[in-house]
């Protein structure tokens, strides 16, 4: 087993900012650090608040009140780890934490940061760590934020597939969106890293994928050494409401491994009713119901054990492990609805020494009051002069049809036709519908879904822009609304609905983007170019939406 160089621990591994509103503005902060048991001991820490309200303060010498090992080692050999003097590599994880108040407003950030870095093989140099976590607590808002599991630092195979699931979960049951993020540090303001070669903070390795809405990781280390890859986590309320957003900065460790990791197909089984996928179990309130994942080690002999942190998001639940190779992790639990949506998370380890091989992975929890139409993705294209729109669903409960709606200015709609709905699913289902005369220039398309009980839903609008010229398109990008194929040097204007100038400027490619966030409702955007004047009508659209619409162009 190759194992690199050891690093140093006044060169942090991990850290990650989290919060809890435990009263009317009171919040408790929690500052957690992940440091290697070598070198310099740990010390009192400072956290700074600003808000976009004018703000800004610090607290200073904040106390460790708690410390874990996370050492990546077998059961034998965790007392010979660096945290316990001996050799083997040895990491621990120390929180700070702090109780306050923080005045009511929109935006507040609360940030940490040191130097240095160690030296790692995708960003350059050693720069600092910063880490922050912003929250929104105007209006009588109170809210927790989501939270890491304790998994210290991942030590994975070199040229193996990687599976690694940073288990997330929110106490409020709130929507969570992943993304992959440059890291950071401040010198002063907070700066993204200059990354090394092809990576980048969305690449931390090459080909790495991250599921948007589970925080599923996938990615083939092709050479041993040290990476940083920081995941950020947005939170947003049952109305849509951005409540805030946490990062964690992690090093993962990439060696040659004797072996190969555990592997598992998600969800094999389920008891008590509850419906199931995957990565999906459905349950509906008051139901008890089990549901097991089964993880199997391709070297027979290795024994594979399995953590969750089940009964901890699922409070009353039971957590078992039966076997060793295969291991069958289950579930059991009665379905109460305000824990729902929730993530569990699993982590299944084979019996390799010093160092042992793990994986990481995800069940959701989805109460069945959720459904009846879990949509993934809804789209519009031109096609040959029609428009054609197409849509997929998760999962689906007692849906009768989808009405397919259009409107030329994106406040009247009229009804084009019906398609069928699944009725009852837990597995992903595709459709779509031909309009055979679509409008010229800008037009917004949404279903409505009918449910059998006679109740209906809209989606959000999707707009298509039919241009003789350059036939371009608005589409949802990740900040804004995205319009292709306009001729350089063109002229802009964002005008909001009254007519009133809210940015102007010329392009610079052939591609605009025009942020979500400006202005508070629709904008209208003029381009003047040499083929004459186009006007799009860009509706507002909620991040969380963006999220929902863009989750298949990742």
């Amino acid at each position: 087993m190759g194992v690199p160089h050891a690093i140093r621990a006044d060169h942090f591994a991990g850290a990650s900012i989290t919060y809890q509103c435990v009263g009317t503005n009171q919040y408790r902060i929690d500052l957690d650090l992940i440091l290697n048991c070598v070198g310099a001991p740990i010390t009192t820490q400072t956290l700074n608040f600003a808000n976009s309200c004018g703000t800004s303060f610090s607290i200073v010498d904040l106390p460790v009140i708690s410390s874990i090992e996370v050492s990546p080692l077998c059961a034998l050999q965790l007392s010979n780890s660096t945290c316990n003097g001996g050799a083997q590599p040895g990491f621990m994880k120390y929180r700070f934490q702090t109780t306050l108040f923080l005045s009511p407003c929109n935006f507040w950030t609360i940030a940490w940061n040191t130097c240095c870095r160690n030296v790692t093989q995708n960003i350059s140099g050693t720069p600092g760590l910063y880490v922050a976590a912003t929250l929104n607590n105007a209006g009588g808002l109170c809210d927790a934020s989501p939270v890491f599991v304790d998994s210290g630092i991942p030590y994975v195979c070199v040229n193996q597939p990687v599976a690694y699931n940073p288990g997330v979960s929110d106490a409020d049951g709130n929507s969570l969106t992943y993304s992959l993020i440059s890291a950071r540090y401040a010198a002063p303001a907070p700066t993204n890293v200059s990354y090394q070669g092809s990576y980048s903070g969305n690449q931390p390795f090459l080909g790495t994928s991250i599921d948007p809405a589970t925080g599923q990781l996938y990615f083939t280390p092709t050479a041993t050494g040290y990476y940083v890859i920081v995941v950020q986590v947005a939170s947003y309320n049952g109305v849509g409401q951005l409540i805030g957003r946490v990062m964690r900065d992690l090093m993962f460790v990439v060696i040659s491994c004797d072996g190969t990791p555990p592997i598992t197909s998600g969800i094999s089984s389920s008891t008590g009713g509850s419906a199931f996928t995957p990565a999906q179990f459905i349950v509906c309130n008051g139901s008890s119901f089990c549901f097991s994942l089964t993880f199997t080690d391709p070297e027979s002999a290795q024994v594979v054990s399995v953590a969750s942190n089940a009964t901890t998001v699922l409070p009353g639940s039971t957590f078992t492990v039966t076997g060793t190779n295969p291991a069958v992790a289950t579930v059991c639990w009665t379905g109460n609805e305000a824990q729902l949506p929730m993530s569990v998370w699993f982590q299944a380890s084979d019996n390799a020494c010093p160092i042992v091989n793990s994986m990481s992975t995800f069940a959701t929890g989805l109460s069945c009051v959720f459904l009846p139409i879990e949509l993934l993705e809804l789209q519009v294209r031109d096609e040959g002069g029609e428009a054609v729109v197409e849509w997929t669903t998760g999962s689906e409960q007692g849906s009768a049809r989808f009405e397919v709606e259009r409107s030329a200015d994106g406040s009247s709609f009229n009804t084009l036709g019906a398609v069928p709905a699944a009725g009852s699913s837990v597995t992903s289902a595709e459709y779509s519908f031909k309009d055979g005369s679509p409008f010229s220039g800008t037009s917004y398309y949404r279903l409505r879904i009918i449910d059998q009980d006679g109740t209906s839903s809209t989606s959000a609008l999707v707009p298509l822009i039919r241009r003789p010229a350059a036939g371009s398109a608005a589409t949802v990008g990740t900040n804004g609304w995205v319009i292709g194929a306009l001729s350089i040097g063109s002229t802009w204007e964002l005008f909001d609905t009254s007519g009133r100038a809210l940015a102007v400027g010329s392009t610079t490619s052939d591609v605009l983007t025009v942020p979500f966030s400006i202005g508070t409702g629709a904008v209208v955007l003029v381009v003047r170019a040499d083929d004459g004047t186009h006007r799009w009508i860009l509706p507002p659209i909620t991040p969380r939406e963006a999220a929902l619409l863009s989750v298949r162009s990742r």
